[in-house]
């Protein structure tokens, strides 16, 4: 995993995306949510088991999502690789989110170092979104920025439409 952060900014041109990499950052990304949550909620390990599996269920469902919009935008775009290796360089975009706990803690001795701190890690996560998008797709830099600014809005709108139907439903609208 460490590898994968050292070619990301250091090699571009070697990085390679696998499985084994992509799937130990989401599993480690979701326990760290899990457990900042929970913390926050003041929830024991109860709280986190069930912050767990929502952040699993979430996290996948979010995950095919946008790797789906962003293969699908990328092909149109003139893209070369397929779903899968796709759905691997996305999760391995999403490393930065690891820092999120240091972010929270900072959080607690400056608000606004902590939030300088969350801001930092938001724009780390798109460069190495971008980057990864670049790299296994082969598009160009604008290309794959323009891919990415439409997946997170058309995926925006998604996450907008599932939480504002069953509210819908229930207001009787």
């Amino acid at each position: 995993m460490l590898n994968s952060l050292y070619t990301t900014f250091f090699k571009p041109v070697e990085m390679r995306f696998s499985a084994q990499v992509a799937i130990s950052i989401g599993l480690l990304i979701i326990f760290i949510l899990a457990f900042n949550a929970a913390g926050a909620a003041g929830l024991g390990v109860g709280g986190i088991i069930g912050f767990a599996l929502l952040f699993l269920f979430a996290g996948l469902l979010g995950w095919f999502w946008l790797s789906a919009a962003v293969n699908l935008l990328a092909q149109l775009l003139g893209g070369r690789a397929d779903g899968r290796a796709t759905m691997q360089a996305i999760a391995t975009g999403l490393y930065p989110l690891i820092f999120t706990a240091p972010a929270i803690a900072m959080s607690r001795w400056s608000e606004a170092l902590g939030d300088l701190f969350s801001f930092l890690i938001s724009i780390a996560v798109l460069v190495t979104l971008t980057i990864a998008i670049h790299r296994v797709h082969e598009i160009s830099w604008w290309k794959a920025i323009f891919c990415l600014a439409i997946a997170i809005t058309a995926s925006f709108f998604a996450l907008s439409g599932l939480i504002l139907w069953p509210v819908m439903i229930i207001l009787g609208m």
